[in-house]
């Protein structure tokens, strides 16, 4: 060996000694208490609500008619029972606002959107009864047929009740038809 090579050695060992000594000499991580305080409280609640289904009243709750020239008429008597449901912000009570009318449209009762054709309904309300007319462009049955009608109560937050349904026949020309409530 050459001094060269025994020098390098000595000063590789020497340095593996001071880097050993400064790690036993180092400070090591303490015990720490890691705690935090934070005063604000959430929480919150929600409730599940259903909405009234009109209910028929009286006798004829409905009933269906056809005068020559004039169309058929439908007349559907009904209430909102009682009990406790959500009512619409602010109110006190359901209104004739409150009322959503629905039509048969390929075997599903949709709600009726189009102005023209709510024109010729219209409803009534003495207290609690209501009384929903329908004539004009929604029954276009001179000549008899049938017809399934419904109406429903909209309620806060964009919730419906289900639909109370009238089923009408209606006899050709003029007469009295059958209706009935579901």
């Amino acid at each position: 060996m050459t001094r060269r090579s025994m020098r390098r050695r000595a000063l590789a060992c020497l340095a593996g000694v001071l880097a050993l000594a400064l790690v036993a000499i180092a400070p090591t991580a303490g015990p720490t208490d890691a705690a935090w305080a934070d005063h604000e409280r959430a929480g919150a609640t929600f409730s599940a609500a259903t909405m009234p289904t009109p209910e028929g009243r009286g006798s004829p709750a409905c009933s269906a008619r056809n005068v020559l020239l004039v169309g058929g008429r439908l007349t559907i008597n009904w209430k909102v029972p009682d009990g406790e449901w959500p009512l619409p912000e602010g109110a006190a009570e359901y209104t004739v606002a409150d009322v959503e009318y629905g039509r048969e449209v390929g075997g599903l009762l949709n709600p009726i959107l189009d102005g023209l054709l709510l024109s010729g309904v219209t409803t009534t309300r003495s207290g609690n009864d209501f009384t929903t007319v329908v004539a004009g462009g929604l029954l276009t049955n001179v000549l008899g047929g049938t017809m399934r009608f419904g109406i429903r109560l909209k309620g806060p937050g964009g919730w419906a009740s289900e639909w109370l349904v009238a089923d009408a026949t209606f006899p050709a020309l003029v007469g009295i038809g059958t209706c009935t409530l579901s």
